[in-house]
């Protein structure tokens, strides 16, 4: 009899240390943006106007719910930036489908919803041996090289399962929990991941009536609409994240 309450004993001290970091298959991930305006708008002097000198950081917060297979990333609303301060980030909610290998974005265009349906493009990521903790989850280091200028670094978790993360950043063996451009001027960072069950309805986004278009499709309306206003470079910009 003491032999197996000391095998008992046993298990249960191994419970607690690793149900702490058993894999979560269904949850919630709450972020925390910060975007450096002061680095992102160096050399745009349309939008430096509107940009208070002493103002370099706009911090954030968005969610990332999710179950095995499917994930949306949506913004949480705080306080609103004055004036022109409000339309200076990203504000885009992201639905993904890993079963069918597609992706709808829901993105804030100058305070417009416009949808876009694709499939999902794939990256390649290079894994690195260098590690961190998010709340708690060891993550390792990945890296993306999206042109001759832009890397992208990535901390993913196999504890935390789905092969997603932050805007449209996936592809890894694991939840992208940390994220950033490789000066640092956008970075995501877990700051709580929690098991939980997500709704169904809270995963995926009915379009209904609305007008839905390829990522192509949107890059070339923008660019018949805009093309006075925008740069074909900026509208690229625009779809980095997705």
């Amino acid at each position: 009899m003491d032999g197996i309450k000391k095998i008992a004993g046993v298990i249960a001290a191994l419970l607690v240390v690793f149900g702490a970091q058993a894999q979560i298959s269904n949850g919630r991930i709450v972020y925390e943006r910060k975007v450096n305006l002061q680095k992102i708008f160096k050399d745009n002097d349309r939008v430096k106007q509107f940009l208070p000198e002493d103002v370099k950081w706009r911090v954030e917060e968005f969610e990332l719910v999710f179950n095995d297979s499917m994930s949306a990333f949506l913004p949480i609303e705080g306080d609103e930036a004055p004036g022109m301060m409000k339309f200076l980030t990203s504000h885009n909610k992201v639905y993904t489908d890993l079963t069918k290998n597609e992706r709808m974005v829901i993105m804030d265009m100058w305070g417009q919803q416009t949808i876009v349906n694709d499939t999902i493009s794939p990256r390649q990521w290079k894994i690195t041996d260098s590690k961190r903790k998010f709340d708690g989850y060891l993550a390792r280091k990945a890296f993306v090289q999206i042109d001759d200028t832009t890397r992208i670094y990535a901390w993913f978790s196999a504890d935390v399962v789905p092969a997603v993360g932050p805007e449209g950043f996936g592809g890894l063996p694991g939840t992208i929990l940390g994220l950033a451009t490789e000066d640092g001027s956008i970075i995501y960072f877990a700051k709580k991941i929690e098991a939980m069950e997500v709704a169904p309805e809270k995963l995926s986004y009915d379009t209904k009536n609305e007008d839905v278009y390829t990522k192509e499709e949107l890059k070339a309306l923008i660019l018949e609409r805009m093309g006075k206003w925008v740069k074909p470079k900026d509208i690229e910009g625009m779809f980095t994240w997705l």
